[in-house]
């Protein structure tokens, strides 16, 4: 039995290093026959995202991040695993990841990179980056007054009314460095062919103090657009008219000039309204003469002579006018009438009436003292002055049913040229014979 045991052990023990050779050619072959049915090959994928995990730890002490140079995505990823594996895998498969936990001083993020699929038999997978960097800076906010404008061309005779909008403020977060550059937050409105009321929604744009576009990418709005209402008005120019009081001292007097810079406004409003105002008629205090002996020079503010649902129309325009009321002195003169050039009307039939004299016997002129402004009375001559005796009025003053022949002295009706006056009454002498 001992002898039968010993045998067996040495049977075993022999030729071991034939044995062991025979082992090896055998894992060889099988790996060789398992790398010809299933190679080794890489697949490259491109533009793989990277996740930024536990962002709070940055936000919640009170700070903010940017990824710079698009770090957050890996332009190439390559994997090398068996064939099998590679065709399986797509660009979904790649799951990149950086850690705010293990960020640096600097702000630079590890990307750690594995699949999602096979990640076992995954030989390598390298990226053409390997950290994700950041600019990290404290958090502001601002709160800013929406402004809301309107651009573009209206329809001729008409202009742009009241500009409101639903919300007037607006909150804006983000990296101190931009929030602070942020001076206006606006709303803009293209008006162009319109001629009746917009509302509409506009989007928010922040500008800095030189009008440039701030990006807001990196900020965080309480809202990015708004409702605005846009009024849009007919527009009318009218006339002002102006009522003066008050009377100039003696021996002056109105010349019934009035220069008003400017003489007529560009008013606006719906169409219903405008249709009902011809004319802006003023009457102010300001525009009393009482007692002047030189023009009334003042400015009045056509604000308050406005009527309700009328503006003005030009918004260069802030509604004061200069005024001057001008004032003369008034003159006077002389004019000799020739007696023979009155007129003689309603001569009842049957009756002849002549002029025989002026008031005095042998007067051929009457003289009388005419008075007004100077251009007024430069046009009162003995030709533009005229007479005129009425019978019917001679008639009526005497009580009379019919004319009686005789000499008679009677008053004449004089007309004179606009702007002159005269205190002075002309008689004479007429007679009156049957035919």
């Amino acid at each position: 039995m001992e002898r039968k045991g010993k045998g067996m052990i040495k049977k075993l023990t022999s030729n071991w290093g034939l044995k062991l050779a025979s082992v090896v050619f055998a894992a060889i072959l099988w790996f060789l026959i398992t790398n010809i049915n299933d190679p080794v090959v890489s697949q490259t994928f491109y533009d793989v995202p990277v996740t930024i995990k536990n962002t709070s730890l940055i936000t919640e002490n009170g700070q903010v991040y940017e990824v710079l140079d698009d770090t957050d995505v890996i332009s190439t990823v390559k994997v090398y695993a068996p064939r099998t594996a590679i065709d399986s895998l797509s660009k979904d498969n790649i799951v990149a990841t950086a850690d705010v936990a293990n960020m640096t001083s600097n702000y630079t993020i590890a990307i750690s990179l594995t699949t999602n699929k096979y990640s076992n038999e995954i030989e390598s997978i390298t990226g053409s980056i390997d950290t994700v960097k950041l600019d990290v800076e404290d958090k502001a906010t601002k709160t800013l007054a929406l402004t809301a404008t309107t651009s573009g061309t209206l329809e001729d005779g008409y202009i742009v009314g009241t500009v409101s909008t639903e919300q007037n403020l607006i909150r804006v977060s983000g990296p101190e460095s931009i929030v602070s550059q942020i001076k206006s937050a606006v709303v803009d409105v293209d008006v162009t062919g319109f001629t009746s009321n917009i509302g509409t929604d506009a989007d928010i744009k922040l500008y800095d103090e030189e009008g440039n576009v701030i990006s807001e990418g990196n900020l965080t709005l309480n809202i990015t657009s708004v409702r605005v209402n846009v009024t849009i008005l007919e527009t009318k120019r009218v006339p002002i008219v102006y009522t003066i009081t008050g009377t100039p001292a003696s021996g002056y007097q109105l010349t019934g000039v009035i220069d008003s810079t400017p003489d007529t406004i560009l008013i606006a409003g719906r169409s219903s309204a405008l249709s009902e105002v011809d004319f802006i008629g003023v009457s102010d205090a300001l525009l009393n003469v009482q007692g002047l002996t030189e023009n009334l020079e003042t400015t009045i503010d056509l604000t308050d002579y406005l009527p309700s649902n009328i503006s003005f129309g030009d918004s260069d325009f802030n509604g004061i006018v200069s005024v001057v009321v001008h004032i003369e002195e008034t003159k006077s003169k002389t004019v000799d009438l020739d007696v023979s050039s009155f007129t003689i009307s309603n001569v009842p039939e049957g009756y002849q009436v002549t002029i025989v004299t002026g008031e005095e016997e042998g007067d051929t002129t009457q003289s009388i003292t005419v008075s007004g402004l100077q251009a007024a009375l430069d046009t009162a001559t003995a030709s533009t002055i005229t007479g005129e005796i009425d019978m019917q009025e001679f008639m009526d003053s005497r009580e009379l049913d019919n004319l009686v022949a005789g000499t008679y002295s009677t008053s004449v009706d004089l007309t004179l040229p606009d702007g002159v006056s005269t205190s002075d009454s002309v008689s004479v002498q007429i007679l009156i014979t049957e035919e």
